[in-house]
C-alpha cells in the first residue's frame, strides 16, 4: 500500500525545461547557431555529464565578451516565461488529493531550493509538502538515489511504500535505485526517451485520478 507520494519538480509540476531550452536557444539565434538537443536532453531531471551552455556557444562562434550580460538576460526571460506558465495538467489535483487521502507528500528536485521554494510559494503549494530535498543538500543529484533517499529518511517512510512522479530518464534511474514505485509523465523535452523500466507511464496526470493511479500500480 502506497503512504507516500514524491513529486519531481521541473517538468513534473511546472514545465520549466521547455522554458529552459528555449532560452537559451534564443540566445544561439542571436548568434545564428543553434544547440544539440540531444545534448541538452542529457541533464533533463540531473544527469552524469556536465553540459555548459555558454561553454558549448562559445565552442561554436568562438569567445564571447559580454558572458555575465547574456545569462542575466537570459535569467530574467526564464522567470519572465515561468511566472506566467500554469502548473501541468493534474498536478494540483494529485496534490490535493494526496492530501486529502493522508499521504504524506515530499519533492526530489536536483534544482535548488531557491528555485523550488519560490514557485510552489508563488503557486501557493509550498505548505502541501511535507519534506523537500533539493541539490544543496546532496552531493550526488538523479540518477544516484540520494535525493529520494533524502526525502525517504525526512518522511519517516519506506521505499516499498513510496510512489514518485517522474518525466525523465535521470529521475526514473533515481526512484528505481532508491526502491521507490515509479510513474512517468513525460513532457515535451522528454517525450522521447525510453521509460520501459517505470511501472507506468502517462501522457498526462489528469488522464487518470490518484486514486485509480494507486490502484493500477499496486
Amino acid at each position: 500500500m502506497v503512504d507516500t507520494l514524491i513529486f519531481d519538480f521541473d517538468g513534473v509540476i511546472i514545465d520549466t525545461e521547455s522554458v529552459e531550452y528555449a532560452t537559451w536557444q534564443e540566445i544561439y539565434n542571436e548568434f545564428n547557431v543553434s544547440m544539440d538537443i540531444e545534448q541538452w536532453e542529457g541533464i533533463i531531471g540531473g544527469g552524469v555529464e556536465w553540459f555548459d551552455p555558454l561553454e558549448n556557444l562559445e565552442s561554436l562562434i568562438g569567445p564571447i565578451d559580454d558572458k555575465i550580460a547574456i545569462v542575466e538576460r537570459r535569467r530574467r526571460r526564464v522567470y519572465e516565461i515561468i511566472d506566467s506558465t500554469p502548473l501541468l495538467p493534474g498536478v494540483e489535483n494529485y496534490i490535493y488529493d494526496a492530501r486529502e487521502m493522508g499521504l504524506k507528500i515530499g519533492l526530489a528536485s536536483s534544482s535548488t531550493s531557491d528555485w523550488i521554494e519560490r514557485h510552489l510559494e508563488d503557486r501557493g503549494l509550498l505548505p502541501y509538502f511535507d519534506a523537500i530535498a533539493t541539490r544543496d543538500e546532496v552531493s550526488m543529484v538523479k540518477p544516484d538515489p540520494e535525493l529520494y533517499l533524502k526525502v525517504i529518511a525526512k518522511l519517516d517512510s519506506n521505499p516499498i511504500h513510496t510512489l514518485a512522479i517522474e518525466d525523465s530518464v535521470n529521475g526514473l534511474a533515481a526512484a528505481k535505485a532508491a526502491g521507490l514505485w515509479c510513474v512517468v509523465v513525460p513532457n515535451p523535452m522528454t517525450a522521447d526517451m525510453d521509460f520501459r523500466k517505470a511501472d507506468l507511464e502517462l501522457e498526462s496526470l489528469k488522464n487518470l485520478s490518484l486514486k485509480q493511479l494507486l490502484a493500477s500500480i499496486v
